[in-house]
C-alpha cells in the first residue's frame, strides 16, 4: 500500500539547551568508579528472539518479534497487547504519527493506526477498502484523526474516526466534488484533470475550533462540519489568472481573531470567516515571490517570501546569479491592506523572521549565503540601509543595546560566527569574530566539529568554539567578549556535539566525552570511555532525543497550533516561559482534551512534566575494561562520574532501548528474554 503524509511542518518547542567541552583533566575509566551493574527491575520470556525493539513517545515499549508485534508496560515488565498481524515488521515500517502520541504500522495491503499504549486500533485501511492512504492528520481539538485515500474503484473518502474508541464519526464521498458548473470541452477536460489530481494529492488541514474542519484540496477551500462531515461552505481562492488552481496553499489559525482562518497561496495571502467561508479581505495582499510562511506579529502579519524558479516567478521578475529577488511585505490584520506602498525588496528566501519587541529579525538566504536585516513592523520599514552579510546561517539573533546580537551555524562552505551589528551603520562590532573552524571542503564536512555551541546565563551568552577549543563570555548588554581559560580539548578526536548550563558548571558532551568546565573557564572534571568498535551498536542511544521531540511535538499539538507558532517564533529569553506555560497546560489535562485514551493520557501527562526537567545524566556506550563485550553507561553531569553500568554482552549488535525520561535500559539478554533495568 502506498501511503503519504499531507504536509505539516513540525514546529519544535525551544528548549533552552548548551554546549560541553574538555581540557587537560582526570579522565574517568569505567571499571574504577560507579555500581558494577545496574538493578534489574523485571524480566520478560518473548515468543521468539526480539528483532528490535523501541520506546515510544507515550511512553509504551514495543517489542517485535517473528510472532508479533508485543507493548510493554515498562514498569511492571508485562505485556499489555499482541498484534501477530505486524509480526516481523521492519523498525522503519512502524512510526510516529506525526504530531500526535498515536503510531502507525504499514506492509502491503494495510495501514493500522493504534494507540502504543492499549494496543487499541484507531484506523485500519481494510474498513474502508482503501489501496492507498493519502492524508492522515491528527486533530486535537475534536480528538480524531482525519484520513483520506483511494480506492480500487469509485471516488475518493475522506473519514473522521475518535481516538480513543477507533469509532467512524463519518466518511464522505463529497469532498472532491466539482462546487463550480461543469464545464463543456478544454474546461471540462481540465476540470477533470484537477480533480484527478487532487484526488491523489495530500489534503492541508487545519481545525479551526472543535466544530469546523478547513481542508484544501486542488478544487478549494472546504468548510467541513466536524460533527457530521458534511461541507458547510466552499470558497475559491483569487488566483492572479481565472482558472488556475491555487498552488503553494498553506492553512494557518489566527492567534486572536478566532472568527477566521488565513490562507496563503501563491504570491497572496487571504483571510476567511469560518462560520461561512466569506472572505473577510477586499483583496489579497501580494509580495514578490511564494509565500512559504506567516509571522503574526501584533502589528501586523508578515509574509514571508520564497524564491521560485524563474520560470514559475511572478511580478516584475528580478533574477541575480539565477536566484529570484523577492519582496517582503506586512498585511493589516483587519483589511488585509500592505502596510508598505510596495513589497521591501529582498535578494531571495527569507527563512526565518525571529520576534523581537516591535521588531523582527529577518534571516534571508541568496545565492548560497545568509543575510539579515530588522524589519520595523508597524512601518514595514527595514532599519538597516542594506542587507548585512553573515558567515554560516542565522541561529540566534536578540536586539539588545549594543545592536543586533547573533549566532551563525555553519554550512558545507562556510565556518559560523558570533558578531553585534551596529544598527547605526550596518557594520560588525566585533573586528575579530568568534568564529567556528572552516570545511576543508565539501566532503569534509562535519556539522558537530564545525558548529559553535552556545548558553545563556544572565546578560551572558557563552559560547564554545570548536576551532580553537576555546569558551568564550559575550556580555550581551556591552556588545563584547572574552576568551575564559586555556584549550579545552576533547579526548577520541571529538568535538563538542552539545552543551548545558547547570549549577556545576558548564557542560560539554560529545558521544564519548563528558567535560565540567567552571564558569571562568578551568575544567572540573572530565570523562572519556573508548567508542564501541561497532558504530551500529549506537543506534539505540541515538533514539533518546527522537523519543523527547515526539513527545513535545505531541504535546504542542494537544494545545493547539497557536503554542506551537509561538514557541518556535520565541526568542530564548522568553522560550522557557512558553515552555512552562504548555507544561502547565499540559498538566492542567491538555492530554486528556486530545481525545487518547484514559491511559495513555495520563502517561503521556505524566512523561511530558518529567522530560521538561534535564536529565542529570548523559548515556554513553564503551568497551567494557575485562574486555568482555560493551557496557552502557550513565554518567552523572556534575562529577562525570558513571551512575549505573549494564553489560550489554559480546553480541556483535545487542538488541537494547534506552528511555532516557523514566530511566530504564530494555536489553535482550539471551533469545526471547528481555530484561529490564532501572537506572
Amino acid at each position: 500500500m502506498a501511503t503519504a503524509s499531507a504536509h505539516r511542518p513540525l514546529l519544535p518547542l525551544l528548549l533552552l539547551v548548551a554546549a560541553s567541552t574538555m581540557a587537560a583533566a582526570q579522565t574517568v575509566q569505567p571499571a574504577s568508579t560507579g555500581r558494577a551493574g545496574a538493578t534489574a527491575a523485571w524480566t520478560l520470556k518473548t515468543k521468539g528472539a526480539i528483532r528490535w525493539q523501541q520506546v515510544t513517545p507515550a511512553g509504551a515499549l514495543l517489542v517485535s518479534t517473528d510472532a508479533a508485534l508485543s507493548g510493554l508496560d515498562i514498569d511492571r515488565g508485562v505485556v499489555t497487547w499482541e498484534k501477530p498481524e505486524l509480526g516481523g515488521l521492519p523498525a522503519d515500517s512502524v512510526r510516529m504519527v506525526e504530531g500526535s502520541l498515536l503510531m502507525e504500522a504499514a506492509r502491503p495491503g494495510l495501514l493500522l493506526v493504534f494507540d502504543p499504549v492499549t494496543g487499541a486500533v484507531v484506523f485500519d485501511s481494510r474498513s474502508l477498502a482503501l489501496t492507498q492512504v493519502v492524508t492522515r492528520r491528527v486533530l486535537p481539538q475534536s480528538g480524531t484523526l482525519l484520513v483520506h485515500g483511494r480506492r480500487a474503484s469509485g471516488p475518493p473518502v475522506v473519514a473522521l474516526y475518535d481516538l480513543t474508541t477507533g469509532a467512524q464519526r463519518w466518511a464522505s464521498e463529497s469532498l472532491f466534488q466539482q462546487s463550480g458548473p461543469k464545464r463543456g470541452g478544454l474546461g471540462g477536460l481540465m476540470q477533470g484533470l484537477a480533480r484527478a489530481v487532487s484526488e491523489a494529492t495530500a489534503l492541508e488541514v487545519l481545525q479551526a475550533g472543535p466544530d469546523m474542519i478547513v481542508v484544501h484540496t486542488l478544487l478549494g477551500l472546504r468548510g467541513v462540519d466536524a460533527r457530521t462531515g458534511a461541507v458547510r461552505w466552499s470558497a475559491t481562492l483569487p488566483t492572479a489568472r481565472a482558472g488556475n488552481p491555487a498552488r503553494h496553499v498553506r492553512l494557518y489559525p489566527s492567534l486572536d481573531k478566532p472568527d477566521r482562518v488565513y490562507v496563503s497561496f501563491d504570491d497572496r495571502l487571504m483571510a476567511y470567516a469560518l462560520a461561512d467561508g466569506r472572505a473577510l479581505w477586499a483583496k489579497p495582499p501580494t509580495i514578490e515571490g511564494w509565500v512559504h510562511d506567516i509571522v503574526q506579529h501584533p502589528n501586523g502579519i508578515i509574509m514571508l517570501p520564497e524564491s521560485p524558479p524563474p520560470s514559475e516567478a511572478t511580478g516584475n521578475v528580478r533574477i541575480v546569479n539565477g536566484v529570484v529577488q523577492t519582496g517582503l511585505n506586512v498585511a493589516r490584520y483587519d483589511d488585509g491592506t500592505p502596510i508598505a506602498a510596495k513589497p521591501l525588496r529582498m535578494r531571495g528566501t527569507v527563512t526565518d523572521a525571529l520576534i523581537a519587541g516591535g521588531a523582527a529579525v529577518l534571516a534571508v538566504d541568496a545565492e548560497s549565503r545568509t543575510f539579515v536585516n530588522v524589519l520595523d513592523v508597524a512601518t514595514a520599514t527595514l532599519r538597516l540601509h542594506k542587507d548585512v552579510k553573515i558567515k554560516g546561517q542565522l541561529a540566534y539573533a536578540e536586539l539588545t543595546p549594543a545592536g543586533l546580537l547573533y549566532m551563525s551555524r555553519p554550512d558545507a562552505a562556510t565556518n559560523a560566527e558570533v558578531n553585534v551589528i551596529d544598527l547605526a551603520t550596518g557594520e560588525p562590532k566585533f573586528k575579530d569574530a568568534i568564529e567556528s573552524g572552516k570545511p576543508l571542503g565539501s566532503g569534509d564536512y562535519n556539522a558537530a566539529r564545525y558548529a559553535l555551541h552556545y548558553a545563556l546565563e544572565g546578560t551572558t551568552l557563552y559560547v564554545f568554539a570548536s576551532h580553537d577549543h576555546r569558551l568564550y563570555a559575550v556580555d550581551r548588554q556591552a556588545g563584547t567578549f572574552r576568551a575564559l581559560g586555556g584549550e579545552i580539548k576533547l579526548q577520541g578526536g571529538e568535538d563538542p556535539t552539545d552543551m548545558e548550563i547547570r549549577a556545576s558548571g558548564l557542560i560539554l558532551f560529545s558521544p564519548q566525552n563528558l567535560v565540567v568546565v567552571a564558569r571562568d573557564g578551568q575544567v572540573k572534571q572530565q570523562a572519556y570511555y573508548p567508542a564501541p568498535q561497532l558504530p551500529g551498536l549506537l543506534r539505540a542511544l541515538y533514539r533518546i532525543n527522537a523519543v523527547r521531540a515526539g513527545l513535545y511535538g505531541a504535546a504542542a499539538s494537544a494545545y493547539g497550533d497557536a503554542f506551537a507558532q509561538a514557541s518556535r517564533q520565541a526568542t530564548d529569553s522568553n522560550a522557557r516561559r512558553i515552555t512552562g506555560q504548555l507544561a502547565t497546560a499540559y498538566a492542567q489535562g491538555g492530554a486528556q482534551r486530545t481525545g487518547y485514551s484514559r491511559e495513555a493520557a495520563a502517561l503521556a501527562a505524566k512523561r511530558f512534566r518529567a522530560s521538561l526537567s534535564v536529565p542529570g545524566s548523559v548515556f554513553m556506550l564503551t568497551r567494557a575494561p575485562e574486555g568482555n563485550g560493551n557496557v552502557l553507561l550513565q554518567i552523572d553531569k556534575d562529577s562525570a562520574q558513571p551512575r549505573a553500568r549494564v553489560d550489554l554482552g559480546k553480541e556483535r549488535e545487542p538488541v537494547y532501548a534506552v528511555d532516557d525520561v523514566a530511566g530504564m535500559l530494555f536489553l535482550q539478554t539471551a533469545p526471547g528474554t528481555l530484561v529490564g533495568y532501572r537506572l
